[in-house]
């Protein structure tokens, strides 16, 4: 047997033969084209029309999540500024291919440094890339296969693209060796009922290694297991009945929120990066938005959203939850989440640099007119807006920033909990706040000084460590204490496992 451990996307577990996805076309050659820039870019603009229109006729066939996903990832296809950086390098003599790929390269990093949510957006950006490529080298982009019985599915990563042809019961699990719990793999594995297993590192190597074409998936624990014993297949297979069995009893659903069995209340509320993701959790049930992310607002700008943009925009958020709660969260950037309209200073550790509200406290700027504009956009839609500032570290931050929302008109202001220091000075914290919410994916990495992006360090990652469960439990006390409401927004809330721990 060989046993490999990731993160656990989408729980369940299965057991059967694994398919190999093929990998995409490797880095073109940076030699010079020999057709010139014209022609070049004739057969670039060329390319990144098939893929936007097959994208589109693939949206086009299908529905709901993955609908809009690929929609998403159309637009992200028909990118100006991803055509421009391309076209920079054209005029430089580079060919179509090799210029999208640097052009691509440079959005993937931008989306990796910014961390989390964003940063699992970079795979869609690379296999926008690897699409266009094919297109150019006039080969097929790999697909998942069709075959005439179920099997495990194993791959790099995923694309939105790819996500849209799995079929439940044709395809028993999935293990990426890479992306992470907020990827597109792991959403739409999630929606599907599909186990899935990410950022499992060396799974390909393991699976080409692997004579017995057979693996267990534990996704509960994110552990993969090749040429299982019959004793551990003996566990998968009543694992797998048991898990089937609950989804057969879904919870049910109060006025309030989802009810336990004995009655008590708990509201579910969804996290949003996008437009696109209000309709999903509205259609997921979703008692309201517990953390709305701003930053894709203003990415790839050369200047900040205007007043106008930004209260357009979260009216559209707010208004599909009138009379519900949706807690957004100001801009978190920094040397990490580099804005073209930021002058950032080059820092040797942009993690522990100026980021969150301390960028922001030092553009006072921004911070008013992103606030006014969720004040005004709270009024039109009706919503029950709740604003929080990100990366507070102490208890004066966190009153200027209360002071400040309330100035405009926000009634409920409140702060992420993620560094140590906020953890250790949690009372003080809630006190001067209407609210805290703990950002469990940054505290985590902040606690183990383990870089959350790093597969070889995941399991430091793990929201089941014991020092981050007693932070949270800390973080909790002290809001019982103030009566200041604590929420947790970081991944560990998506573990139904977990769910039932922080609910206590």
């Amino acid at each position: 047997m060989t046993t490999l451990q990731g993160i656990s996307a989408s729980t369940g577990a299965a057991l059967g033969p694994f398919h190999i996805m093929a990998a995409a076309l490797p880095k073109p050659s940076s030699m010079q084209s020999g057709s010139g820039a014209e022609f070049e870019l004739d057969n670039l603009s060329r390319a990144i029309k098939a893929v936007s229109n097959e994208l589109g006729e693939r949206a086009e066939r299908s529905e709901g999540l993955a609908q809009e996903i690929l929609y998403a990832t159309q637009e992200m296809t028909e990118d100006s500024a991803l055509f421009s950086e391309a076209e920079s390098l054209l005029a430089k003599g580079h060919t179509a291919a090799y210029s999208i790929w640097e052009a691509a390269e440079i959005f993937t990093r931008l989306l990796i440094n910014a961390g989390g949510y964003l940063a699992e957006r970079a795979s869609d950006v690379a296999n926008i890339r690897d699409r266009i490529i094919c297109v150019l080298s006039g080969v097929e982009y790999p697909e998942i296969p069709l075959l005439n019985h179920g099997f495990v599915l194993i791959a790099r990563d995923l694309s939105p693209a790819d996500t849209t042809d799995l079929k439940p019961g044709q395809i028993l699990a999935i293990v990426t060796e890479e992306g992470g719990p907020t990827s597109h793999t792991a959403i739409i594995a999630r929606t599907l009922g599909i186990p899935a297993i990410v950022a499992c590192t060396g799974v390909i190597e393991a699976a080409r290694n692997d004579v017995s074409n057979s693996v267990g998936v534990d996704a509960r624990a994110g552990v993969i297991t090749f040429n299982p014993s019959q004793e551990l297949a003996l566990e998968l297979a009543a694992l797998t009945k048991a898990i089937e069995n609950r989804r057969l009893h879904r919870p049910l659903h109060g006025a309030d929120g989802y009810q336990t069995t004995d009655g008590f209340t708990v509201p579910i509320y969804a996290n949003v990066g996008r437009f696109e993701d209000v309709n999903v959790a509205v259609e997921s049930g979703a008692d309201g938005i517990g953390l709305l992310r701003t930053e894709l607002l203003y990415l790839d700008r050369k200047t900040p959203p205007s007043l106008s943009e930004q209260q357009e925009l979260y009216t559209k958020m707010f208004t599909p939850f009138t009379s519900k709660k949706v807690v957004i969260r100001t801009l978190d950037a920094g040397a990490d989440k580099p804005m073209a309209f930021i002058n950032f200073s080059s820092e040797p550790n942009p993690a522990l640099g100026v980021r969150g509200y301390r960028t922001v406290s030092n553009h006072e700027a921004l911070l008013t007119t992103q606030l006014e504009a969720i004040a005004e956009a709270a009024k039109a839609s009706g919503a029950e807006v709740w604003v929080m500032a990100p990366m507070i570290t102490l208890p004066g931050e966190a009153q200027d920033f209360v002071d400040l929302a309330h100035g405009f008109g926000l009634k409920t202001a409140g702060v992420m909990v993620e560094v140590p220091s906020a953890v250790f000075l949690a009372d003080e914290i809630a006190k001067a706040s209407d609210f805290l919410s703990i950002g469990t994916n940054d505290l985590g990495q902040y606690l183990h000084a383990a870089d959350r992006e790093s597969a070889q360090l995941a399991h430091f990652n793990d929201p089941w460590q014991p020092a981050l469960l007693r932070a949270v439990h800390q973080v909790a006390n002290a809001g019982e204490r103030s009566n200041c409401p604590v929420g947790v927004c970081g991944e560990a809330a998506s573990d139904p496992a977990l769910a039932a721990v922080l609910i206590g």
